[in-house]
């Protein structure tokens, strides 16, 4: 029998916005933000997507440091990389980053923070059809750039970059990462500035270094593939990767039922849990909440750091 004083861990991933779904997830897990053993990990991605993103950020930073374990995803990384160039190119909007900075600040999304401006201009007596669209989009634009350099935004970005945020958890069995342990390894990060790309002599092989990789190495991580290094074998670790980053429809159909497609899981309806006896190396989590309105929360009792 366990002992009632073990701490439990409940981990989500790519919650990207959405509060109340991620409120009912955790709820049906039953975590107990009063109860001290209850530790919350959260891999990546917090924001962008869903319209609550100032709601997840005041119930984790409510929560006690040592209840929190917080794992950048490559969100995180399109948001702090948005504000330090200070406008947003076309993969901001594509990613729906801008839109966490406009949420941040009360709009509800892009368009809400447009059609405000038009009902502005409305008020005065202006009529929209005739304004143009230039001096719009100009005033949009310099509207947009003060909200990028907003207090709370800049609050939001030193959290992510303090000590509060990791790129990779470890436990006893278990590796939390938002995506997957560094693969690649780059030899001349100078050169690979200059050039515009990384410079690399090893690809997506395993590294006995991963804990070691550089910031550039983690961040390049953020985006691979979970379920392909698994089918190639790349964890060697000795130790289950958890992570989210990549729907987990996917692991199902390319992993257990690429034989059957009459298993096969619809992206837009079901991403459970993805944990098989088959492919113990990997534990994947993303629900597709943009599409589904479910997270994912795995349970773990018990665990030694």
């Amino acid at each position: 029998m366990k002992n009632s004083l073990q701490k439990t861990y409940f981990v989500s991933s790519d919650i990207h916005g959405f509060f109340d779904e991620w409120m009912n997830a955790l709820q049906e897990a039953r975590f107990d933000k009063e109860n001290p053993n209850h530790i919350l990990i959260v891999l990546g991605d917090i924001f962008d997507r869903g319209r609550q993103p100032l709601e997840i950020y005041e119930f984790i930073r409510n929560l006690p440091k040592e209840r929190r374990v917080l794992v950048r995803g490559n969100h995180e990384q399109l948001l702090k990389e948005l504000v330090k160039r200070g406008f947003p190119e076309t993969h901001d909007y594509h990613n729906r980053t801008i839109d966490t900075i406009y949420q941040l600040h009360g709009y509800a999304n892009e368009n809400h923070f447009e059609h405000a401006y038009y009902w502005d201009l409305a008020g005065k007596g202006v009529n929209s059809k005739t304004i143009e669209y230039e001096r719009l989009v100009s005033k949009w634009e310099e509207a947009s750039a003060q909200m990028i350099k907003g207090k709370l935004v800049n609050e939001i970005i030193n959290w992510i970059d303090s000590d509060e945020w990791c790129n990779y958890f470890e436990t006893e069995r278990y590796i939390f990462v938002h995506s997957y342990i560094p693969l690649k390894q780059y030899i001349d990060i100078e050169k690979s500035y200059e050039l515009g790309n990384f410079v690399k002599y090893k690809e997506d092989d395993f590294r006995e270094d991963w804990r070691n990789a550089t910031e550039e190495e983690w961040d390049d991580a953020k985006w691979g593939c979970p379920w392909q290094y698994e089918k190639r074998g790349l964890n060697k670790t000795g130790k289950t990767i958890v992570c989210g980053h990549w729907h987990t429809s996917d692991f199902f159909n390319n992993l257990l039922y690429k034989n059957d497609k009459s298993k096969h899981l619809d992206v837009r309806v079901s991403n459970p849990i993805f944990k098989s006896d088959k492919y113990p190396g990997l534990i994947g989590l993303d629900a597709c909440t943009a599409a589904t309105h479910k997270v994912n929360v795995l349970v773990i009792q018990g665990e030694e750091l």
